[in-house]
């Protein structure tokens, strides 16, 4: 497959990512609550019902992933073959579009509510702080005031979901109405055609092979997090290491320099095909030794749990350092207590356990208490946090398991 392919097939898929982001991001913003309190709740109901709104989501994460890939192949591919200065308006538009996809990515990343969106957008409103002379000031527009709040959240929502998806719109019509060959190409009958079947696969693979991830609700306190952010920013983050004693070189000369020369190549002497394949094999080269090096240090990190491996986990301290007492470390009501005290601790490894009880008896005993000596953890543990602990009780303690 030659470069023209490669241009013609990237742009297609950009425009197909671009249209299903959009149409999945309304489909999500009818069941999304951007408070502190229900934004978290909101999207974990999804994850638990599944079906379609799952799906959405699912695809909604991951085309912003593919939708930053094939941006990205689309302009290196318009600038290998020298349309640059043919095309200088598309050019502008392209890059518009991107930016715009960029800052999709940057204010969506916080919607979730998880403790990789609370304080990966903590790490990135710090690195805005930087920005020399405007810094402050656009982190606090950004924040809603000095500290993060229930206006952070807001404002972040009516940006991703409100005004991106308005300048998308525009300059996508804006590139459409070009007249530009390539862009008339894509909308030809077959092109739409086998765009649509590629969707369908994409959102068949999306939906039933890999889930959109989702780690705990956020939990302001917890200083021993790591926050990473997404591959897409992992150069620029390794690239803040080295200069830590200038941060405003990351924050604001950086990225002022690459947008600069990146609108500033129309202007640039024409080079030869070689020349241009060797400027972007040594930015290709920068962005993935950058991001290799950060990969690498990050190596011994622990990984990072889906809600559902770390609800069962959280569950197991919650089990040891509230319960163990008395129903014991392996749940068979001989705990130290139990001992000392005689007390009468139901032994979880019995099926006569299981069977003269249910569910919605174990939540209400955790919750409010049994009898004189269960006491109640209402105020210890959130529902959620209760039910993790049942469906740990079972997974571990069950004798049919």
């Amino acid at each position: 497959m030659n470069v023209q392919a490669i241009f013609k097939l990237s742009a297609g898929i950009s425009f197909l990512f671009l249209s299903l982001l959009m149409i999945s991001g309304w489909g999500l913003s009818g069941g999304y609550i951007p408070s502190d309190s229900e934004a978290f709740s909101s999207i974990l109901y999804l994850r638990k019902m599944g079906g379609i709104g799952q799906m959405i989501r699912s695809l909604h994460f991951y085309l912003s992933s593919g939708l930053i890939i094939s941006g990205f192949i689309f302009l290196i591919t318009f600038f290998l073959l020298g349309y640059v200065s043919q095309y200088v308006k598309q050019w502008y538009f392209s890059l518009a579009l991107y930016f715009l996809i960029v800052g999709s990515c940057f204010t969506g990343y916080l919607l979730p509510m998880d403790q990789n969106a609370f304080w990966g957008t903590q790490v990135r409103l710090g690195i805005v702080e930087t920005i020399p002379l405007l810094g402050l000031t656009i982190a606090n527009l950004l924040r809603g005031g000095l500290t993060f709040g229930s206006e952070t959240l807001s404002r972040f929502f009516t940006i991703h979901g409100s005004i991106i998806p308005v300048l998308l719109s525009f300059t996508s019509i804006i590139l459409i109405q070009s007249q530009w060959e390539p862009i008339k190409e894509l909308l030809s009958k077959s092109s739409i055609f086998f765009g649509t079947i590629l969707g369908m696969i994409l959102i068949y693979f999306l939906t039933y092979s890999i889930s959109a991830p989702l780690e705990l609700p956020a939990n302001p306190i917890d200083v021993e997090y790591i926050p990473r952010p997404e591959w897409y920013f992992l150069w620029l983050f390794e690239f803040g290491k080295y200069v830590e004693w200038a941060p405003w070189i990351r924050s604001a000369l950086l990225p002022l320099a690459g947008t600069l020369f990146l609108f500033g190549i129309p202007f640039l002497k024409q080079n030869s095909s070689k020349q241009r394949y060797m400027i972007a094999a040594g930015w290709c080269s920068i962005w993935l030794i950058l991001t290799g090096i950060t990969l690498y240090a990050d190596r011994n990190l622990p990984d990072k749990l889906d809600y559902e491996a770390a609800m069962f986990v959280q569950a197991d301290e919650n089990y040891q350092s509230l319960c163990y007492d008395c129903h014991g470390a392996t749940g068979k009501g001989d705990g130290p207590q139990s001992k000392t005290f005689g007390l009468e601790s139901p032994d979880f490894t019995l099926m006569t356990y299981w069977k003269q009880t249910n569910d919605d008896q174990i939540i209400k005993a955790i919750k409010d208490g049994k009898g004189k000596d269960m006491p109640d953890f209402k105020k210890k543990l959130t529902q959620h946090q209760i039910e993790a602990l049942l469906n740990m009780m079972k997974i571990s303690y069950h004798p049919n398991n």
